[in-house]
C-alpha cells in the first residue's frame, strides 16, 4: 500500500511560485478565471518574466516570491500568494503596482504606449476584517459616478482565503474552482480531482502532487516556512519592544504609535542602517513614523 506524504499548500509563496510557474497554460487560466475572461477575450499565452526561485531568496525574510507576468497584449500582472498581514500592505501593493506599470515606458516613449498594469493578490489574512466579502476589486474611478474609470490601466484584485465559504461569494464557478483549489488543495486526499470540473486545475492537482513528491522541494518548503516564522517572530518582537519603549518613556500617544516604532526599530537593524534614538522617533508624529515605515519596507522587498 502506497503512503502518500502531507501535499505542501499552495498558501506557501514558494509552492504557488513553483506550481504556476512550470505550466503557463494553467496560470493563464488562473488569470482568466479572476478577470472574467471568456471566449474570445481569454488570455491564451503569458510570458513569465521573473521565472527563477534563487536558493538566497527563500531563506530571506520580508520578500514576497510573487510571479510578474505578461499576457499577448502586452498586459503586465503582478500575482501574489500572501501568508503573512503587513502594517503597510496597501501602501506597499499601490507602489509595486504603479513600480511595473511606469517601468514599461523608456526615455521619450509615449504614454499611450502603456498597458495595464493588473495585481491578483491572495491572501491568507483577513485584510478588511470587519466585512463579510472576501473578494475586492479596486480601480480608479469616480466617487459619483461608479461607473466612470479613468482608466483601464490600473486594477488590483483582492482575495482573502479566512473569509472563503462556499456559495459565500457570488463568483463565477471557474474562480470558484480555483478559489477552492488554492485555499484547500493540501487538505485533501487523492479524490479530489473529481471535485473539479476544469481539466486545468485537475492538471495542477497532478503538479502539486508530483511538487509535494519531491523531497530536495520539501526541504526547500520547510525552510521556506521556518523564514517566514522567523519574520513573524522578529516582528512580533518589534512590537513589543516599541511598545514597552513608549511605555516606559511615556512619549507615545497609543499602543499603534509604539508598534510602529518597534518595527522601523526592527527593520532597520535587518537592513544593516545605523540605530536611530528612541527620543528621535519618539518626536515624529504617527504619520510621519508610517511614513518612515513604508520607505524602509519598500527597500526591504528590493533588498
Amino acid at each position: 500500500m502506497r503512503i502518500m506524504k502531507k501535499l505542501l499548500s499552495p498558501k506557501l509563496d514558494l509552492v504557488f511560485k513553483m506550481l504556476f510557474t512550470r505550466d503557463t497554460e494553467v496560470l493563464a487560466d488562473l488569470i482568466n478565471a479572476v478577470l472574467g475572461r471568456t471566449g474570445e477575450r481569454r488570455i491564451c499565452s503569458v510570458d513569465i518574466r521573473n521565472p527563477q526561485i534563487l536558493p538566497e531568496d527563500i531563506v530571506r525574510k520580508f520578500i514576497i516570491l510573487d510571479i510578474l507576468a505578461t499576457d499577448e497584449s502586452g498586459h503586465v500582472y503582478d500575482i501574489e500568494m500572501q501568508a503573512r498581514k503587513y502594517l503597510s500592505y496597501p501602501e506597499r501593493a499601490l507602489y509595486y503596482l504603479c513600480k511595473i506599470y511606469t517601468e514599461q515606458l523608456g526615455s521619450g516613449e509615449a504614454y499611450g504606449n502603456l498597458k495595464p498594469a493588473i495585481g491578483i493578490h491572495f491572501l491568507d489574512y483577513k485584510l478588511f476584517p470587519k466585512l463579510n466579502d472576501a473578494c475586492f476589486l479596486f480601480e480608479l474611478r469616480d466617487i459619483r459616478h461608479p461607473e466612470l474609470r479613468l482608466t483601464d490601466n490600473l486594477a488590483l484584485h483582492i482575495f482573502e482565503f479566512p473569509k472563503i465559504r462556499k456559495g459565500q461569494d457570488t463568483v463565477p464557478e471557474s474562480l470558484a474552482e480555483w478559489l477552492r483549489f488554492l485555499n484547500h488543495a493540501h487538505k485533501e486526499d487523492e479524490t479530489m480531482r473529481t471535485n473539479y470540473v476544469n481539466p486545468l486545475i485537475c492538471r495542477a492537482v497532478d503538479m502539486l502532487y508530483n511538487i509535494s513528491a519531491d523531497e530536495e522541494t520539501r526541504i526547500l518548503a520547510e525552510m521556506r516556512e521556518k523564514a517566514l516564522k522567523d519574520e513573524a517572530s522578529m516582528l512580533d518582537s518589534a512590537r513589543t519592544e516599541g511598545w514597552e519603549t513608549g511605555r516606559i518613556e511615556g512619549k507615545m500617544e497609543g499602543k499603534l504609535e509604539g508598534e510602529v516604532i518597534g518595527q522601523i526599530r526592527m527593520a532597520r537593524r535587518l537592513l544593516g542602517y545605523l540605530p536611530v534614538s528612541e527620543e528621535e522617533l519618539a518626536r515624529k508624529s504617527l504619520g510621519e513614523l508610517e511614513a518612515d515605515l513604508r520607505k524602509l519596507e519598500s527597500e526591504m522587498k528590493w533588498h
